[in-house]
């Protein structure tokens, strides 16, 4: 794809990320009226704000006429979305519980994927007015919310220790289980950080090593995948050591590490 054509879809996907995260900030401010909240097929809570925000992400990449893969989308089956050559893979609202505790650690994803993963990503956080986004061929970079900000270059910082490993909070493994079998527990500390901003956290140097025992679901990963990609990194699955893959039959991750550690 040429450069001009990514520059176009970036911007469009800045746009869309931007317009997310000023929804999903206005259901925040009228907390005090009721958010309609119900519960999805896995336990997992949705609420209206969710439902705004993929609606008005959906508008502005339905201009792209590139099929839409959405958490809170109607999903086509497996048959027909397998030979789609692009896609766009969306969160419109990840860390929902987060959210309606009003804390922080909520984000906008959205990610344009080809056959072989994610190219292009942004991850937005609203409630700190900031951006991290990212394409192959690009570079990454990180800017506020505003829609006249200029994005500043994220460079791709060595690895110091003591490393820092960013993980979930409700993560089961300890630190020696967690990590690759190839670091020692003793150059580690680690946090728990929510959501998509730990990809973000490794892209700016802020943090070494993300790892996750747990599954995932795709959107949950790939905006951030795609950020740490355009900065010569990439995500890996726990189990095979290899790139994630998208766009399978389930839409799920089980397990993964990500670093900045040679």
């Amino acid at each position: 794809m040429k450069r001009t054509k990514i520059e176009a879809l970036i911007e469009t996907a800045i746009q869309a990320a931007i317009d997310a995260s000023r929804v999903l900030m206005e259901h925040l401010v009228k907390h005090n009226e009721a958010l309609v909240i119900r519960a999805k097929r896995d336990g997992s809570p949705v609420s209206a704000a969710d439902m705004a925000s993929h609606q008005i992400i959906e508008s502005v990449l339905s201009t792209t006429d590139i099929p839409i893969i959405s958490e809170e989308g109607s999903l086509p089956p497996f048959s027909e979305r397998q030979h789609w050559p692009l896609f766009w893979l969306v969160d419109p609202l990840d860390g929902t519980e987060s959210y309606l505790r009003n804390r922080s650690g909520f984000a906008v994803n959205i990610a344009l994927c080809d056959k072989h993963g994610p190219f292009l990503g942004i991850v937005a956080d609203p409630l700190a007015n900031s951006m991290y986004y990212g394409a192959i061929g690009l570079g990454a970079f990180h800017r506020s919310l505003d829609p006249h900000a200029v994005g500043e270059v994220l460079i791709s910082k060595p690895a110091t220790k003591p490393y820092l490993l960013v993980t979930s909070w409700n993560e089961p493994l300890s630190l020696t289980e967690l990590l690759p079998t190839h670091l020692s527990p003793e150059d580690f500390r680690s946090e728990p950080v929510s959501g998509a901003l730990k990809f973000c956290q490794v892209a700016a140097g802020k943090a070494d090593l993300h790892a996750r025992s747990g599954p995932y679901m795709e959107w949950d990963c790939a905006a951030g995948d795609a950020i740490l990609r355009s900065l010569g990194m990439v995500v890996r699955s726990r189990d095979t050591n290899k790139p994630l893959q998208y766009n399978t039959m389930h839409l799920r991750v089980e397990g993964l590490w990500v670093s900045r550690i040679p």
